[in-house]
């Protein structure tokens, strides 16, 4: 009989007054443990115990989770992924056919762990964090440790994450570790213990987050009966921790740093930036000068003072790390070395997840803070040490090799599963470069109950516990954490990248807490009244103006190939509409003209109303390898949206993730009249992004940009409209062709209706220009596109500024100078003045796209005070 742990509770002990056992739940396991199929084998389970008796602490969950019927656990799974679906929950495994929009993979069980044990894990997560805190400071700083022996130096130069370009940099408050995570993994006598530091950039939390958020909405009368711990005071105190290590006391500005859209954990970068609310920039909106670190915005350079890593050290500096990598700042490392930003985790913290300096940990723990190591971590040997290694070899059957550092990726090796010629094979690589590997002690995770199958089955955890640093250098530990679980019951290799799934984790609290939880104090000289973070107007960084820029165009140009391709479906389609016939081919050359049909535009008589026309429309809405197609904008629309998905309410996100969905290639090939529909929907939804811009979207720099891009792209789109329709030349066309001609203009520019409550006659040349160019009182005229690109340039931050010469004087002058031409009535009767204008306003327009580049998208100087 194994050793059981004092903290855990026994599990012969009777079952605690108040708790009321679960009628199903009887007898060996669950006195239905055969129906259930429910069997944990040799290791430890989370929820039964090893007669198969459920754990005292998992009666009263299970009490108010009630019989588990198939049928109504699905429902509650359904919910709970429809949550998951409309908040955008994503996690993006590499090489994965989903790529970025592949689902959050949640259990509908938590993970729960009674109070009394939790104290016992936060008190050795409390100490180890302080002992790798402690270390860092060392290692970057007198070296005592190396010098005395203690720490081989060995191990220290042989770790690429060792950063010798920060060494003898102060960082505030002597806290290297500003936020950490440990994996844990609970032994067979019930112990946990931990199996890897995550000291970089500790991802997970946000999950954690959003898990609890998801959890809490399915199972709200489980999650109040059993009084779980809240975690928004954790990410309160964090918080607070990153405002005190600002260099400046008034005002200070935090941003999270990410590598972009394409990182696996990106949706989690944005919502704790949210969470937080700080700024969530790349590295190309920031730049150092005079040894600061500015954040690119429309007002120009705004100073930044403390700096969320969530880029590897790696990447951080072009010009002290990694020259080939343009996902960091170059001279951030000057910046900090001059005590002008901090950087939370400090680079170098990486150094702590080496897996070689792990069997030291418990010496140094009692060198530096005179105390045994509370957590133990599963043993491991470096091979870079002769005994160590000779030993590994001898015992590899018992034993899982891995890196020894963690630029050194790649798979654990199970010597178990080895035959004699990979043992040998390993036995080489090992001699070859021993230094490159550890070898770690073969440990049986515990298991987790996961709802699969329409049953429970055991699963293989690990628990990703938070700490973050406070303004006294002592840690909080967040009251749960990201408990994952393996894909197959006898699976040990527990990762989400390997298609793993997550479960919410629950501190079932000793006793209900109701008091609010602790805010942020306020910094010196700041009321307490007042909020710590004041918001800025003008604080939007350049990309993200650029980008909402081009959202707003490429949401117009999906709408405008929308419209299009319904109007041809509609002809196609409905044989009894008035002139179907006789405007099909004037929509057919506009295509070819747009290049939304893949067809030259001589050939056009050719596609009829066969197989031909319809393969080639097919391709227009479908192919995203055609450039011009209908999904292919929608898919620049969305990457778009995905790169500055912080600035997008979530119910913006849900509606563009909808389009995205709907604008996919059926299963099966689409009649006319089938495929009408979509595009119904499809008009449907792109109104819907439209209507929300412009009643959700406060009024700011950022709704400009997004703004200015749709006006400028629907004003394109009508000159091009008339230009592939040949209006230049309708006062010369029969009348049956140049009514035809005038309908569809009309139809394409959305004011059919208007036309006829106004005019009450049939469509005419001079009355349908007016309306489509002239009229600033019609939204889908070229007239008021211009009017609104007059008022949001005039709008824009720092306008009233520049002189004569200036990029949006220049610009300004463009829009006047078009409004002008349009107002004239000459401009629109004759042929040759109307060929004149548009061909003037198509070449001027997209000027107005470069002279806003220029005026807010590079930075020479800092914005003065």
């Amino acid at each position: 009989m194994p050793n059981r742990d004092p903290t855990l509770p026994d599990p012969s002990a009777p079952t605690p007054v108040g708790l009321r056992p679960v009628p199903f739940l009887q007898g060996s396991l669950f006195g239905e443990a055969d129906a259930l199929g429910y069997g944990t084998g040799q290791v430890y389970d989370e929820m039964v115990t090893g007669q198969g008796r459920l754990r005292p602490h998992w009666q009263s969950f299970m009490g108010t989770l009630g019989p588990l019927d198939p049928e109504l656990m699905a429902e509650r799974w359904e919910e709970a992924r429809r949550l998951l679906h409309q908040n955008g929950v994503t996690y993006n495994i590499y090489g994965d056919p989903k790529g970025m929009e592949r689902p959050w993979p949640l259990d509908m069980v938590p993970l729960l762990i009674p109070a009394h044990e939790w104290k016992a894990v936060e008190s050795g997560l409390v100490q180890r964090a302080t002992l790798l805190n402690a270390v860092l400071a060392d290692l970057y700083g007198p070296q005592t440790l190396t010098r005395s022996g203690r720490l081989s130096p060995a191990v220290i130069h042989a770790d690429p994450g060792f950063r010798r370009a920060v060494h003898g940099i102060r960082v505030p408050n002597d806290i290297h570790l500003h936020f950490y995570a440990a994996d844990l993994a609970r032994a067979p006598d019930g112990r946990w213990w931990v199996l890897s530091d995550r000291t970089q950039a500790p991802s997970g939390s946000g999950y954690a987050l959003e898990n609890r958020a998801v959890l809490a909405k399915v199972l709200p009368d489980s999650f109040r009966h059993c009084q779980v711990e809240r975690l928004s005071p954790f990410f309160e105190a964090f918080k607070d921790t990153l405002l005190s290590l600002s260099p400046r006391r008034e005002t200070p500005r935090v941003v999270l740093l990410t590598p972009g859209p394409y990182n696996e954990t990106y949706f989690e970068h944005v919502y704790l930036a949210r969470y937080l609310g700080i700024t969530l920039v790349e590295g190309a909106d920031l730049t150092v000068r005079d040894r600061q670190v500015f954040l690119k915005t429309l007002s120009g350079l705004e100073r930044v003072d403390v700096i969320l890593r969530r880029l590897d050290a790696d990447f951080a500096d072009p010009l002290e790390l990694r020259a080939d990598s343009s996902l960091g700042v170059a001279g951030l490392i000057e910046a900090v070395r001059a005590g002008n930003v901090a950087l939370a985790n400090s680079l170098g913290s990486g150094f702590m997840e080496s897996m070689a300096v792990k069997p030291s940990l418990p010496m140094l723990c009692r060198h530096l803070l005179g105390e045994e190591l509370k957590m133990p971590g599963v043993a491991v040997w470096w091979c870079g040490d002769d005994a160590e290694r000779a030993y590994v070899i001898d015992h590899l059957d018992g034993l899982v090799v891995k890196p020894a550092f963690p630029s050194l990726a790649f798979e654990p090796i199970f010597g178990a599963d080895l035959s004699a010629a990979e043992r040998m094979a390993l036995v080489e690589r090992i001699n070859a470069r021993p230094w490159c590997y550890v070898a770690q002690e073969r440990l049986a995770l515990s298991t987790a109950p996961v709802w699969q199958g329409g049953r429970l089955q055991p699963r293989p955890l690990v628990l990703r516990v938070f700490l973050c640093a406070r303004r006294d250098g002592s840690y909080a530990v967040m009251p749960g954490g990201l408990t994952r679980v393996s894909t197959e019951s006898g699976k040990l290799v527990v990762s989400m990248q390997r298609g793993g799934g997550s479960k919410d984790t629950w501190i079932l609290a000793g006793r209900r807490s109701d008091s609010a939880p602790a805010q942020p104090r306020p910094q010196a000289g700041q009321d307490a009244t007042e909020p710590v973070l004041r918001p800025a107007a003008n604080d939007l960084p350049s990309r993200v103006a650029d980008s909402l820029y081009w959202l707003g165009r490429y949401a117009e140009r999906s709408e405008g190939v929308v419209r299009l391709l319904r109007a041809t479906h509609t002809r196609l389609t409905d044989g009894n509409m008035p002139g179907a016939t006789a405007q099909l081919r004037p929509l057919l050359c506009l295509m070819a003209w747009e290049g939304v049909i893949p067809w030259d535009l001589t050939r056009v008589s050719e596609l009829g109303s066969g197989r031909a026309l319809r393969n080639a429309l097919h391709t227009s809405v479908v192919d995203p390898d055609h450039p011009n197609s209908l999904r292919a904008q929608v898919l620049r629309l969305h990457r778009t949206a995905y790169s500055v998905r912080d600035r997008l309410s979530l119910d913006m996100w849900r509606v563009i993730s909808m389009l995205e969905r709907q604008s996919q290639t059926p299963r099966q090939k689409l009649d006319a009249a089938a495929m009408l529909l979509r595009l119904d929907d499809l008009v449907t939804i792109l109104a819907a992004i439209a209507g929300m811009e412009q009643e959700s979207m406060t009024r700011g720099p950022g709704w400009r940009f997004l703004d200015i891009g749709r006006r400028i792209e629907r004003a394109l789109h009508t000159i091009s409209i008339m230009r592939g329709l040949n209006v230049q030349g309708l006062d010369r066309q029969e009348e049956g062709t140049q009514a035809a001609t005038l309908a569809v203009l009309l139809e394409l520019g959305e004011s059919v209706m208007t036309y006829r409550s106004r005019y009450l006659t049939t469509v005419r040349r001079t009355p349908v220009l007016e309306l489509l160019l002239s009229d600033e009182s019609n939204p889908r005229a070229l007239a008021f596109q211009l009017a609104a690109l007059e008022q949001h340039v005039t709008a824009l931050p720092g306008t009233a500024k520049p002189g004569p010469g200036a990029p949006t004087a220049s610009a300004l002058s463009i829009v006047q100078a078009a409004r002008a031409s349009l107002r004239n009535p000459e401009s629109l009767r004759s042929s040759e003045a109307l060929n004149t204008l548009l061909d003037t306003l198509a070449t001027s327009l997209p000027d107005i796209s470069n002279l806003l580049t220029h005026a807010y998208f590079s930075h020479a100087f800092a914005r003065s005070a």
